[in-house]
């Protein structure tokens, strides 16, 4: 795996494991998001989904310029 990948996927993991430690206390911000109604979540999932989705095109794409230019 690519060390710009691992290091990504660490930053990641920190930050969620920092947002649960700041979930465990009283947190107005997270009361006001856990509060929206369901279809403002279901917004919010599928823009999450859609980042997802278009950050593994882009990927795709790189991947594949790289091996087309290595194949000929």
């Amino acid at each position: 795996m690519n060390k710009n990948i691992q290091r990504g996927l660490v930053a990641v993991g920190a930050l969620v494991l920092s947002g649960v430690a700041m979930a465990a206390d009283a947190d107005p911000g997270l009361d006001a998001i856990n509060g929206l109604t369901t279809r403002a979540t279901s917004y919010i999932a599928a823009a999450a989904a859609v980042a997802v989705v278009v950050a593994g095109g882009f990927w795709g794409i790189s991947f594949m310029k790289k091996a087309f230019s290595r194949a000929g």
